[in-house]
């Protein structure tokens, strides 16, 4: 069974970020969904300014229903329920529902820091779909003991330190992209409703020691990582760091600056999506992503280029001239 052509994004909280928003705006205008969602835990969510304006855009809606498990087994409702409500970071809840939203409905699963780039068209036909991109700590280092492996990771992480601060740091990662790991993430994540992939990896999860399943990342890339392996299987399949993760952790810090003149607009042609790994960009700008840096210091930022047909509109919505 194919994927259904519906965007599910998920924010937990009362108020939607600026580049959320656009995120969504790049996503109706460029995917060619059939429908856009925005799941959300906060009634006061649909009171939000950007929000309301996204309720006005065609093929956009709001959800704020819980899940429909009852197809499951009641004991591994009864678990990942408990579970849900051990998990006290807003990312580790949103891996678990992500799941558990496709599960019911199928659909695409995208983090909220993602921008559209052109048609998904590719996707609906896979009966599920994630993304690779290239790292330094996959899982077979963080579980290593080896010193030597754990001396390779540490070089790969100097060695991208210093690209990333090259003015040409997407062009020159690409030349040493070879030397890292490619491990799942699951910032793009796509399937039939009732997939047998979906209900392994909800078996997993029960099955995990409680302090395991708490720990930030196991609901997520690393669960992937071990039903994967890191290689396409039935049911799923995991497509190039090019696809979604065109700009590596660390080295998305590109888009905060201006786009040099070598680099096209898209980072590859094959890049259906590019995300941006907004903590990673915070942490680098050493503040958020908001409406006042992309309307004001940020305007002439790659990022800036990537989003400019919402920008006008951003500004008129938040009062910024």
């Amino acid at each position: 069974m194919a994927i259904p052509r519906v965007i599910h994004l998920i924010w937990l909280g009362p108020r939607l970020p600026a580049l959320a928003w656009v995120a969504v705006r790049a996503l109706l205008a460029r995917a060619q969904a059939d429908r856009v969602v925005l799941h959300g835990n906060s009634a006061a969510l649909a009171g939000d300014r950007l929000v309301a304006d996204l309720n006005r855009q065609r093929r956009f809606a709001l959800d704020f229903t819980p899940p429909d498990l009852h197809d499951l087994p009641v004991a591994m409702q009864t678990q990942l329920a408990d579970l849900m409500t051990q998990l006290q970071k807003p990312a580790a809840k949103a891996d678990l529902l992500r799941l558990q939203i496709l599960w019911q409905h199928g659909g695409l699963y995208v983090d909220t820091d993602v921008i559209a780039l052109q048609p998904f068209t590719p996707l609906w036909e896979l009966d599920g779909v994630a993304g690779l991109e290239h790292v330094c700590l996959p899982a077979k280092v963080m579980s290593s003991r080896s010193p030597f492996t754990w001396a390779r990771a540490g070089a790969l992480m100097g060695l991208r330190e210093v690209v990333r601060h090259s003015p040409r740091a997407v062009a020159q990662f690409r030349m040493v992209d070879q030397l890292f790991d490619e491990a799942c993430n699951n910032a793009v994540l796509g399937f039939a409703p009732h997939s047998p992939v979906l209900l392994r990896l909800l078996e997993r999860i029960v099955a995990m020691p409680t302090a395991q399943a708490l720990a930030l990342y196991e609901l997520g890339p690393r669960l992937l990582e071990t039903e994967t392996h890191n290689q396409s299987i039935p049911g799923l399949t995991l497509l190039p760091p090019a696809a979604f993760f065109p700009l590596a952790p660390e080295i998305c810090g590109a888009v905060l600056r201006p786009r040099h003149p070598g680099q096209p607009l898209q980072p590859e042609p094959q890049s259906l999506l590019v995300h941006l790994y907004d903590s990673v960009l915070a942490r680098q700008l050493r503040q958020p992503i908001d409406a006042d840096w992309l309307l004001g210091p940020g305007r002439k930022s790659w990022l800036a280029e990537l989003v400019e047909p919402w920008l006008p509109e951003l500004a008129q919505l938040v009062g910024v001239h």
